[in-house]
């Protein structure tokens, strides 16, 4: 083999490893271009699910707003207000409904006026006093958060301070004084001694002691028991069954501050309770009692 052919292979030879080295770092580019588009597409996934979490988390926010509470006060009001148009066409066989749909729409409008009313509040603070500490700072919202619930086996509760519980509830026996008088005879009847229920009828009467009171033939006496708005569950009672179905209760001095009870509107069940911030900080609460 001569000389020329020895170089022929030789070239031969390079231009093979050329071509492969030019394949490899081909495919090695491809590779890389791969990764990189995989990557990037991993990266919009990321802040997709970023951009979805943080508009959960304004959708949240907004819903705390005082804006948006009003919104779906005034949005519940008018939902109120077309039924009740509604079951006026036909007030004879809807009283009752109409009635409970009235009572609504004004616990409604009272829960839209506060709303705005503490907002205002908290304006006039700024405007009156300036920045005072982190508290009436004009960047912080106000937030409504339910705070919990709470049960109701005496168709009553009581707003009072824990450390009182201990050192001055009193356990005071409760006498169930309720007086009705028919204005026929003048005679007088007490509940659970000439009657256990009010749906029973007395001796002597075709009709329940509900219906008496129904068509006004018996009335109920007036007793007052204010003086006996003591720290405990008879004084609670006294006071939240009186007129105003509410009442301050006193301290062992006499003097009132020991707490506040009141009774509910439906009685017995279970009823939420709200918290309104400001900043973090406790302003109102507020329980729904119907």
């Amino acid at each position: 083999m001569n000389p020329e052919d020895y170089i022929k292979w030789i070239q031969l030879i390079i231009n093979a490893f050329a071509l492969g080295a030019a394949g490899w770092i081909y495919k090695a580019y491809i590779q890389n271009l791969k990764a990189t588009v995989t990557a990037k597409d991993e990266q919009m996934k990321v802040v997709e699910k970023n951009l979805n979490l943080w508009k959960d988390r304004v959708s949240e926010l907004e819903r705390k707003t005082p804006d948006f509470i009003e919104n779906a006060l005034s949005k519940r009001i008018k939902i109120r207000e077309e039924e009740i148009e509604r079951l006026n066409l036909d007030k004879e066989n809807h009283a009752l409904e109409i009635q409970k749909k009235n009572e609504e729409l004004l616990l409604f409008k009272s829960e839209l006026k506060k709303t705005g009313e503490v907002q205002n509040t908290i304006s006039q603070l700024i405007e009156d006093f300036g920045k005072f500490g982190d508290f009436l700072d004009k960047d912080k919202e106000l937030e409504t958060t339910l705070a919990g619930y709470v049960d109701v086996d005496s168709g009553q509760l009581m707003l009072t301070d824990p450390c009182y519980v201990d050192s001055q509830w009193k356990k005071q026996p409760y006498e169930d004084l309720r007086l009705f008088k028919d204005k026929e005879t003048g005679k007088t009847y007490q509940f659970r001694k000439d009657f256990n229920h009010f749906d029973e009828k007395i001796k002597g009467f075709d009709h329940s002691v509900n219906e008496l009171l129904e068509s006004e033939r018996f009335e109920r006496i007036k007793v007052d028991k204010k003086s006996e708005y003591s720290y405990s569950y008879a004084g609670s009672c006294y006071a939240t069954l009186s007129d105003e179905g509410f009442g301050a209760l006193t301290h062992e001095k006499g003097h009132e501050g020991a707490a506040v009870a009141f009774n509910t509107f439906m009685g017995d069940g279970t009823y939420p309770v709200y918290i309104e911030t400001y900043g973090g900080r406790n302003i109102r609460m507020y329980v729904d009692l119907i």
